[in-house]
């Protein structure tokens, strides 16, 4: 196998939180990441991105908060090339364009 991330390479990426309002409540965002997903919202609309799920650091798993809209997330694909399994590992707050 050679679809996930360590097996293929890490593949990491930046992009900006479109939607934080979670049907799971479990902190994920719906996230356009640059160079993987289309910049024209009207071909690819944000209520098709793939939802990413937050990384949380082991000593506080009960604790978090989504990042905000327009925030800029870094982040990796846990299933590499196939880019539908986005984890964001940190926040770059308020960074405009």
């Amino acid at each position: 196998m050679t679809d996930f991330a360590g097996k293929n390479g890490f593949i990491w990426w930046v992009g900006v939180v479109e939607n934080r309002v979670d049907p799971l409540a479990i902190g994920r965002c719906q996230v356009r990441i640059i160079g993987w997903h289309n910049q024209d919202k009207l071909k690819v609309p944000t209520k098709d991105l793939p939802w990413a799920h937050p990384m949380y650091p082991l000593n506080n798993s009960k604790s978090f908060s989504s990042p905000k809209v327009d925030d800029w997330v870094v982040g990796f694909f846990l299933d590499g090339e196939n880019a539908q399994q986005p984890v964001m590992m940190g926040v770059l707050p308020g960074i405009r364009l």
